[in-house]
């Protein structure tokens, strides 16, 4: 648009973008100041799980792994928070922080299920890990694809640790990844009923990149390579298991424990940082419910990208698989 009348609106636009702008970084102050009064009156060390919170008014802090330019984000301690997430949920993941984690992993009865509701999810292929691509970074080469790191996971819980687990490969993609989640659902209940003492339910992805330049984004622990990686808890209050399909059910009792979940998620970044301290990424607490309605020990895990390796992806569960052996009845 040209003329006068074009550039007066070109100003009148970019007065109200700069106005919505201020607006929300208003309320975004308002909030924080509520959220550390309210963190006072809610027990010792909560109020020091609010950290790293931007300037800017708790919004907009950048990630290391590129997120869109609209997903602002509430930063608590080792979690982010996304924007659909409630103050409400902020507080009761700020007392479940103090929460200690501990359960029984030992004996002789399946205590873990590890599934992939997304199991084509694939790294970069190498020399050493070639496949046959599916779709973009997919394939259905369960050697070369997150079943393979799933396989891993559970091979050395049972060999280095003696807990049982049972690793699920059941297909739940195809023939419309949009039911992926439903379908995945359906197989975590069919083992919860067959083994009843199960008490921790893993679903294993991979997450992805949009652009190059990450293929240096891994950690190096006792000499290997090792994918980053971070857990994602869901909240439930979309009713949905994220942008996918909304499960069956959205009535109260099917909500996930999110605080237990959270918990879980954040005694295993810990522990998981203590070995190296880029090794997670922040735990991401989203509006989806994910699944993980069905226990309150449920983890879904991205294990990391695209861009990394088969390789450095197996060699993060040699630590995953020993932060998890010391959750044992609490042990460190």
């Amino acid at each position: 648009m040209d003329g006068p009348s074009g550039r007066r609106n070109e100003k009148a636009n970019r007065e109200l973008r700069e106005a919505v702008s201020r607006a929300g970084a208003l309320l975004a102050a308002v909030f924080v100041m509520l959220l550390l009064m309210l963190a006072a009156s809610l027990g010792d060390g909560t109020r020091e799980a609010i950290v790293d919170i931007v300037s800017a008014g708790a919004l907009g802090k950048p990630e290391e792994t590129p997120r869109p330019a609209e997903d602002q984000t509430v930063f608590i301690r080792l979690a982010d928070v996304e924007k659909d997430v409630g103050a409400d949920v902020i507080i009761r993941l700020l007392k479940a922080s103090e929460t200690s984690v501990g359960m029984t992993l030992s004996g002789d009865e399946p205590r873990i299920l590890i599934y992939h509701t997304h199991d084509t999810e694939a790294y970069r292929p190498t020399d050493d890990d070639p496949y046959e691509a599916s779709e973009y970074f997919r394939t259905e080469d369960d050697e070369k694809n997150v079943i393979a790191v799933g396989e891993e996971l559970a091979r050395i819980l049972r060999e280095e640790y003696g807990i049982p687990v049972i690793h699920a490969k059941e297909k739940h993609e195809n023939p419309n990844i949009n039911a992926a989640y439903s379908r995945s659902l359906e197989t975590m209940r069919y083992y919860k009923e067959l083994y009843p003492t199960l008490e921790m339910f893993i679903d294993l992805h991979r997450d992805g990149v949009s652009e190059t330049g990450f293929e240096k984004d891994y950690v190096t622990v006792g000499g290997l390579q090792c994918a980053r990686m971070m857990f994602v808890v869901g909240t439930g209050k979309s009713g949905k298991s994220s942008q996918y399909a909304p499960e069956e059910s959205d009535t109260e009792h099917d909500m996930p424990d999110f605080e237990s979940n959270y918990a879980l998620a954040l005694r295993l970044t810990e522990t998981l940082l203590s070995y190296d301290p880029r090794f997670m990424r922040n735990v991401r607490v989203k509006a989806g419910k994910y699944n993980q309605q069905v226990s309150d020990k449920c983890l879904l895990i991205e294990v990391g990208h695209n861009a990394n390796t088969l390789e450095q992806a197996k060699n993060s569960m040699i630590y995953l698989a020993k932060a998890i052996a010391a959750l044992e009845n609490g042990n460190e």
